[in-house]
């Protein structure tokens, strides 16, 4: 074996360049005593239950049952817990897994195992190298004892630990959550990521009171899930001058965020790049955001409850200018109302003309916009050509209604707004495709007054495209035109009206350009007929010049 290999910083570097499966790193730390080690400190290194720690005893002293419960089937020998002690002490990152199917449950430790274990060793000592820690990764398997809601949790926190994120029980009283957020600065001195949020117990949100002026030092704070700031905390955000990271549930409205006035010299937090706002109307992202300087934003996400009128959409839009300072840091915009819209707000107060939108076309640098259920969107032509030149490298654009809207775009402007935005991948748009759309205009070189009609050049980026309720009147052209324009573009979808037969014109659509870009891929000649074919189709039907 070579002397290199005699290093663990250099074999620790090898494997955590070289993609290896969790049978190939268990063959690779059997090898020899002088790999295992980096071998199974990677191995261990992020850990989402205890399960797999538990089950290093031996194999007569564990079981799982029906309940996928790991039980002690006997009492270990105190020297058959030091393999758990080790390889606890490899652990760096405990965090849940997300979401796993029923089939892929991972068996849980019973909590009189969890107690039994860290009653001989204390979880700060259990693992030394703890940096991050989502507590359900534990609490899930932690049957909390009344009145002790948070004391399994302290017994992790140390100075080395960097990110905490732990839900708030519904049984836990105020007076407990608040002693232990208040011992998290002294207790989790190098925190920098906290993340609070609160059972849906159908009660009013969990109010949280952080010492922010205590937590300088966080760069990442989220309050989420029936869990939402105090005011005079969201006051204190200004203290917080590294973060890059907020978000935020703002709850019901005025208790939870902070009354601006005209002509407030607005906070600036100089280094915050990423917003996620949740709140009960839109009007209070609003009033969050007006007081606040954010130079370097380059993501915000909204989401809303109740249903906004088009005044106060305007008002965030136009409060958007003002915390947004520099136009070219914002990438990402997503604004969503996920709440129930009754019918007379359709009928009546719904209505979202382009000039509302007109606001967004000064960040230039937008990747990613999205609009969802925000009302009913009245766009036009004018402004998806302005929305083209204002967003050259935009790859989402999404303006999805919750009811059928009354746009007045054409197929012609979707032709050019996604042909000239040449990173565009998905587009939700209701247009009128009843009517031929004009051939684009370009002058000639040699004679200035005359031009020069010609297809729209090929985007081969764009691949997805919601219609929503368009209107089409001949599947057959719109196909072909479609097909030879966006021939990568294979995903073809629309609102399907209950109690309206499933045989939608924009079926036919989306099957024959799936059948066209199919021919185009096999036979590379038919792209040109194909192309020669739509552009005289659309010339003769042109009006003489």
């Amino acid at each position: 074996m070579h002397r290199a290999l005699l290093v663990d910083e250099i074999v620790h570097t090898i494997l955590q360049d070289v993609k290896l499966s969790a049978t190939d790193m268990i063959n690779f730390a059997s090898t020899c005593s002088t790999l295992s080690s980096p071998a199974l400190n990677i191995m261990w290194r992020v850990q989402h239950n205890l399960g797999p720690l538990i089950m290093c005893l031996p194999q007569d002293t564990w079981e799982i049952r029906e309940d996928n419960i790991i039980h002690l089937s006997r009492e270990p020998f105190p020297a058959e817990w030091e393999r758990v002690r080790l390889n606890a002490s490899r652990i760096c990152r405990l965090v849940a897994s997300g979401r796993v199917t029923r089939s892929d449950r991972r068996p849980k430790v019973h909590s009189r195992v969890l107690q039994q274990l860290f009653t001989l060793f204390p979880p700060a000592s259990l693992f030394p190298n703890l940096s991050d820690l989502d507590f359900s990764a534990v609490s899930d398997s932690w049957e909390l004892i009344p009145n002790l809601h948070f004391s399994p949790l302290r017994q992790f926190l140390s100075s080395k630990l960097r990110f905490l994120a732990f839900l708030v029980p519904s049984a836990a009283p105020a007076h407990e959550l608040e002693q232990f957020i208040n011992i998290l600065p002294a207790e989790a001195s190098g925190l920098r990521q906290l993340v609070i949020y609160a059972e849906n117990d159908g009660a009013p949100h969990r109010q949280i009171d952080l010492p922010l002026i205590n937590m300088r030092k966080l760069n990442a704070l989220g309050i989420i899930r029936y869990a939402c700031l105090m005011k005079r905390s969201i006051a204190d955000i200004k203290y917080l001058r590294f973060l890059h990271v907020l978000a935020l549930n703002l709850g019901g409205g005025s208790d939870s965020v902070e009354d601006s006035r005209p002509g407030d010299v607005p906070l600036e937090l100089t280094l915050l790049r990423y917003i996620t706002l949740d709140a009960d109307r839109l009007q209070h992202c609003t009033s969050f955001l007006l007081p606040i300087s954010i130079p370097q934003l380059s993501s915000l996400s909204i989401k809303y409850n109740k249903h906004a009128f088009p005044t106060e959409a305007n008002d965030f839009f136009l409060c958007l200018h003002a915390s947004c300072p520099v136009p070219a840091s914002l990438k990402t915009l997503s604004i969503h109302c996920y709440g129930a819209v009754s019918h007379r707000d359709i009928d009546l107060h719904n209505h979202l003309p382009s000039h509302h939108f007109r606001a967004l076309l000064k960040f230039r640098r937008l990747t990613t916009v999205k609009f969802l259920a925000m009302g009913q969107y009245c766009l036009d032509d004018g402004f998806m050509e302005d929305a083209a030149v204002a967003w050259p490298d935009i790859q989402e654009l999404r303006f999805a209604p919750k009811q059928a809207d009354t746009s007045s775009v054409t197929f012609g402007a979707v032709l050019s707004l996604a042909s000239r935005c040449r990173s565009l991948r998905i587009l939700h748009l209701t247009f009128d495709a009843t009517q031929m759309p004009t051939l684009p205009h370009r002058r000639g070189s040699e004679d200035a007054s005359e031009g020069i009609r010609e297809l729209w050049p090929k985007q081969t980026a764009f691949q997805t495209l919601h219609v929503g309720n368009s209107n089409v009147r001949s599947a057959s052209f719109v196909s072909f035109v479609l097909a030879v324009v966006f021939p990568n573009l294979l995903d073809i979808s629309w609102f399907q009206i209950p109690g309206i037969s499933d045989d939608n014109p924009w079926l036919h659509v989306a099957t024959m350009v799936r059948q066209l870009s199919s021919l185009q891929e096999t036979n590379t000649s038919i792209s040109a007929i194909l192309a020669n074919f739509v552009r005289d189709l659309l010339a003769a039907d042109l009006p003489e010049e």
